[in-house]
């Protein structure tokens, strides 16, 4: 079903279930489709056709979605905790014409655009089946961070993200009945979608906005949450912050944008014995990938090592004949139509393929084993050497959150791994890493830091670790 009819129907069905509830306020379906409903009348009589949304709020996010969604125009996310000339530059390489920040407060070429749009009585906006646009009509910009100078934008199509809803949510948990929270940001790409799917499925959305301590306590303390959709690093600190009290009612966790830890994983099933644990796999190019439900045994592999979301096709080239690893190309119904013409960056074909840069190797059983995309090649001494191989070694000999990067140390090119995980002897360590690495992949240099540098939202900055400014409890030479 479309997403608009997915609204209204729910607002048809049980108007007064909750929709989003916030430590401050809450939407019913009923509100949402009212409001929304408003929303898009009023964007209607607007010319322009892509609107800047600027919110960390969750309820005029919601709004602002399902309000564009019925109006037929675009959306594009601009982050509020870019800096504002970065905000400006992109709303203006984007071509945006108008900008909203509230669902009754629009801007139009610098010229207020509120018009006392209130909001209307339920009757006078009955729930209705309108058609939403053509499937393969533009609904949505949403920037992705990069090596460019400037974020990625990546254009979304109606049907992609229909798609990917349809498929993903029995898989990931998301049903009527599911309090899902979400501690996030909610103008990233995990945030956003994370609210729409339980939405779309009829769902209760908990969320801040932004990582918040105290309104995610308000929030678990106000309803009960069995849902929760983040990155490891949050998850972390969720566990730590609300413990078995307020997590018994606790049966899905959704983990993705970074490894999950084993550490992490029996944490939870210490606080949550009752829950299922799944890490997902993707992209905001890709949308969904693969995916793996983690348990209480170490996993075998130190790659992520899932299967494929139904409909998705994947396969290999520059292939490493002794590894079977290579670059990912993804055919999907998920796939986005690449990046949006202003970006200084091509995504890859292959046909209706797309690479974005992730390695992987796909076995005859047709699992899926996959090194992050974030794991660099490197040059040091003429070897090509990538960082998420080396990573995976680590975490294969006991110390699953290493980095690793290539640093000049005294003029000389060192490789280094930072990690948390406790210290461990380094000849037993070197040891065992020369089971799985050739010697020139070894690290020079292990880093032991007391906690990983965080951005405004609790995830980890860990791009470009500058040594002197870490918390380092201790280092050990391993070559």
């Amino acid at each position: 079903m479309k997403l608009w009819q997915e609204l209204a129907r729910w607002a048809n069905e049980r108007p007064e279930h909750l929709a989003v509830l916030t430590p401050e306020h809450q939407l019913t379906y009923a509100q949402l489709h009212r409001r929304s409903y408003c929303l898009a009348n009023q964007l209607t009589e607007l010319s322009g056709h892509r609107i800047a949304v600027h919110t960390n709020d969750p309820i005029e996010m919601a709004i602002a979605f399902y309000g564009i969604v019925r109006s037929g125009k675009n959306m594009v996310i601009v982050d509020p905790a870019w800096p504002s000339n970065l905000a400006t530059s992109m709303v203006s390489r984007l071509r945006c014409d108008l900008s909203l920040t509230s669902w009754n407060s629009l801007s139009h070429l610098g010229r207020s655009a509120q018009s006392g749009n209130h909001e209307s009585p339920l009757a006078e906006t009955p729930v209705e089946t309108a058609t939403d646009s053509s499937d393969t009509h533009g609904l949505l910009v949403i920037c992705t961070s990069g090596s460019s100078s400037y974020p990625k934008p990546v254009l979304r199509t109606f049907a992609s993200w229909e798609q990917s809803l349809n498929c993903g949510a029995d898989i990931l948990g998301a049903t009527p009945i599911a309090a899902t929270l979400c501690p996030g940001p909610i103008s990233h790409g995990l945030g956003l979608y994370a609210m729409i799917e339980s939405l779309h499925t009829g769902g209760t959305f908990l969320a801040t906005g932004k990582w918040d301590p105290t309104g995610v306590r308000t929030l678990v303390e106000k309803t009960i949450c069995t849902r929760i959709v983040t990155v490891p690093t949050i998850l972390s600190k969720l566990l730590s912050l609300l413990g078995p009290e307020l997590l018994s009612n606790l049966r899905t966790v959704v983990s993705g944008g970074e490894a999950l830890n084993q550490d992490t994983v029996r944490e939870l099933y210490r606080v949550a014995p009752r829950v299922q644990c799944l890490e997902y796999f993707g992209s905001s190019e890709h949308s969904l990938i693969a995916y793996r439900e983690r348990g209480l045994a170490q996993s075998g592999p130190p790659h992520f090592d899932g299967q494929l979301f139904p409909g998705v096709r994947a396969h290999i080239h520059e292939m490493d004949p002794q590894t079977g690893f290579g670059q990912l190309y993804v055919d999907s119904p998920f796939n986005s139509k690449g990046y949006d013409p202003s970006s200084e960056t091509n995504i890859s074909r292959c046909g209706s393929s797309i690479c974005i840069g992730d390695r992987a190797r796909i076995e005859e059983t047709g699992r899926i084993m996959i090194s992050r995309r974030d794991d660099q090649m490197l040059n040091l001494n003429g070897n090509n050497i990538h960082t998420g191989e080396v990573s995976a070694a680590l975490e294969a000999v006991g110390l699953p959150n290493a980095i690793v990067q290539l640093v000049e140390l005294d003029g000389t090119p060192t490789l280094v791994a930072y990690t948390v995980d406790p210290p461990k002897n380094p000849a037993t360590l070197l040891a065992k890493l020369q089971e799985y690495l050739p010697q020139y992949k070894v690290p020079h240099q292990i880093i032991y830091l007391r906690a990983w540098p965080e951005s405004f939202s609790g995830k980890q900055q860990t791009k470009d670790l500058n040594i002197q400014h870490l918390e380092i409890q201790r280092s050990d030479d391993l070559r």
